[in-house]
């Protein structure tokens, strides 16, 4: 498959490298299997830079980010406004939230993305219609040494303390900016908070439903799982009132949108990467559907009291810092944890099997390439730790009270 072109790649960096340096080489290749990553099209791009003061060259790994090719998953990621947002969320929300914090006298500000490095809706560069030669340019973490895990095997307990660390501070940075300069927040963070998510496709929550109905022990709770699944981020926004602890949301942060950088094994940095699809809800979403996503299935069932109560002291102490007179009881957690479950609960248990499901053989994973309709996921099988994974959820939510919808 060809490797789409990039027009003017120059012109697309040049503010974030400066005017005084020139591209001399450039060598673009895939950075994803065509079918990995739906949503958008993920190429490397290697240059060489030269100064045009000292005639001296240095290399700039990047990764340039392009609308998908299929028409159908444009209008499935409707990238009019997912692509814009994230364009936004690196060139305006992520300087707004660093630049409050450094009101606030710190210096170790949010840095858990990667640096951007330039972005355009179209040639005319403008805020017009999103077209073909849109581009997200951001750093290329693989080369600094980040990497994402087994998403088969999930974070460890060392990696989930460290990724609910920084989520927590996301959340709080954001929060505490909405409570004291509500105006800026709402005119620098708030426009692009947009509810959306790619609906699940209805083969998939039946063929999901029908399998819960089959299971003696969890049967009973197959009415909660379609009713979940026929709740979208609009109903559950009209159902919880209490908007307090409403803040930026990732919506999607799960095993392959983290990217770690360790050293001998243990982790010493994380990365957040794809928010097309950030909102603005409860905080708790984004616990829900990290931990029952993303980690060890084991650590997660021996350590989930301890790890909200860490999610919680980071999001307090961040608040603090901040000098915001909010705070969050563990009681106040567990209440917008039930308050998210309607939403939360079939987004945790589909993605639960786009991480498990394989298909068949092992093989490699679609093309997409003109598409022009969902995955066949007839040809996707249930593997066993799917199963096991999808039922503990289900079992441990009723067992928590958490599901009261």
């Amino acid at each position: 498959m060809n490797v789409p072109k990039i027009e003017q790649l120059d012109k697309l960096i040049k503010q974030h490298i400066g005017k005084n340096k020139t591209i001399v080489d450039t060598k673009i290749t895939r950075l994803t299997a065509p079918g990995e990553n739906y949503g958008s099209e993920m190429l490397k791009v290697d240059l060489i830079v030269k100064s045009n003061d000292t005639g001296s060259t240095e290399d700039l790994n990047v990764v340039a980010k392009l609308i998908p090719s299929s028409e159908f998953f444009r209008v499935v990621f409707n990238i009019q406004v997912s692509f814009k947002n994230e364009k936004a969320f690196y060139d305006t929300i992520v300087p707004t939230l660093q630049d409050f914090q450094k009101k606030h006298g710190i210096e170790a500000v949010i840095d858990f993305f990667p640096s951007f490095f330039g972005s355009r809706n179209n040639l005319k560069y403008d805020d017009g219609q999103v077209d073909d030669d849109a581009a997200l340019v951001l750093e290329n973490l693989k080369i600094k040494g980040y990497t994402n895990i087994d998403r088969q095997v999930g974070f460890d307990i060392p990696s989930t303390k460290l990724i609910l660390k920084y989520l927590a501070q996301l959340h709080a940075v954001t929060l505490a900016l909405k409570q004291e300069d509500p105006k800026l927040f709402e005119s620098k963070v708030k426009p692009y908070l947009a509810h959306f998510s790619p609906n699940i496709p209805n083969e998939a929550s039946e063929k999901i439903i029908s399998f819960i109905e089959e299971s003696e022990k969890c049967r009973h709770l197959a009415p909660k799982l379609r009713k979940s699944f026929d709740t979208s981020d609009e109903d559950e926004s009209r159902e919880i009132l209490n908007k307090r602890f409403y803040t930026l949301v990732h919506k999607d942060l799960w095993v392959n949108n983290i990217m770690l950088k360790l050293n001998n094994g243990s982790p010493i940095d994380c990365k957040f990467v794809d928010f097309q699809g950030y909102s603005y809800a409860s905080p708790a979403t984004d616990v829900l559907f990290f931990l029952f996503t993303s980690v060890e299935l084991e650590a997660l069932q021996n350590n989930l009291d301890d790890l909200l109560k860490f999610y919680l002291e980071q999001f307090n102490s961040t608040l603090k810092s901040l000098n915001s007179h909010l705070s969050l009881t563990y009681d106040g957690l567990i209440n917008e944890i039930c308050g998210s479950t309607q939403r939360e609960l079939s987004h945790v248990v589909f993605m639960t099997l786009v991480v498990i499901l394989t298909p068949p053989m092992g093989g490699p994973p679609p093309s997409i390439d003109g598409m022009n309709g969902p995955p066949d996921l007839s040809k996707l099988v249930f593997k066993e730790s799917a199963v096991e994974k999808i039922l503990w959820v289900l079992e441990e939510w009723d067992k928590r009270g958490w599901m009261k919808f």
